[in-house]
């Protein structure tokens, strides 16, 4: 039987914030999740926030039901070695956050039994309001599946796919976006500056217009395309703007961007 319900390996922000999405569901409780981090000050924070903490990744890996790998995906290649020479029986239900990182990369290391869902998850999960997006191999089970699904689930929104590949197309739309949303406010916070409106009440207009308009899609009862006729009157103010993003090409640009991001995915997988 294994000590911990969940492991860590790599508790930085994102690894962090699912180990207390865990506790705050009530799946788990904190003494009941291992996490591992190189530095002995960030151990002695998560072990003073009630997580059993370890300085050799392989005892996540040995000793718990469920390992989250929170690791950049350049690190797999010193990792995975490791955590297979450790072995575990039975072997653990292996979480990846790690984008571009494929079942194939994972099982080789860890063998083709080894349960693995893959996640791709976005930072706003840190705030209990991400968007994952999850899939499994062929060794986990639906049950398994279900199961990290309810995790994420309780930290915001979820999309299971069946194929893997789905988790790189999917990339620009929940994994980058957050990023390109701070683009978005960032240039219309400076735009505000210009017109003399103080930063700080720039981005309270902005971000809870952003909220808001959010908001009003998540319900349904009206698309996009509806939403942006009701606010664009004929000879109105708005009407001039979205005039703007139309002729400068804003649908190419937001082509191009996930394309890229996408293509980025593939070659992190190889």
């Amino acid at each position: 039987m294994k000590t911990y319900k969940m492991g860590v390996l790599g508790a930085g922000n994102m690894g962090t914030a699912i180990a207390e999405g865990a506790v705050r569901a009530g799946m788990m409780q904190a003494d009941e999740i291992l996490m591992f981090n190189r530095t002995a000050e960030k151990r002695a924070e998560k072990a003073a926030r009630g997580f059993a903490v370890t300085d050799a990744y392989q005892d996540v890996y040995t000793g718990c039901e469920w390992v989250v790998l929170g690791v950049k995906p350049q690190n797999f290649d010193e990792i995975l070695p490791a955590l297979a020479a450790a072995g575990a029986d039975p072997k653990p239900l292996v979480i990846s956050i790690a984008a571009g990182v494929t079942f194939g990369k994972i099982g080789r290391a860890l063998g083709a039994d080894c349960p693995i869902v893959r996640v791709m998850p976005n930072t706003p999960l840190m705030l209990g309001c991400g968007a994952s997006a999850l899939v499994k191999n062929g060794a986990a089970t639906a049950a398994q599946l279900e199961a990290v699904t309810a995790l994420f689930g309780a930290m915001g929104t979820t999309a299971v796919f069946d194929r893997e590949e789905m988790l790189n197309e999917v990339i620009p739309y929940n994994g980058s976006l957050p990023a390109f949303a701070y683009q978005f406010i960032e240039a219309f916070a400076r735009s505000a500056e210009t017109h003399g409106i103080a930063r700080a009440d720039a981005l309270a207009l902005i971000c809870q217009t952003l909220a808001g308009s959010a908001k009003m899609v998540m319900q349904g009862d009206k698309s996009p395309q509806e939403l942006i006729a009701a606010v664009c009157s004929p000879g109105g103010t708005t009407i001039e703007g979205v005039r703007v993003f139309e002729a400068r090409g804003l649908d190419a640009i937001v082509a191009e961007a996930s394309d890229k991001a996408i293509a980025r995915a593939y070659e992190l997988g190889k």
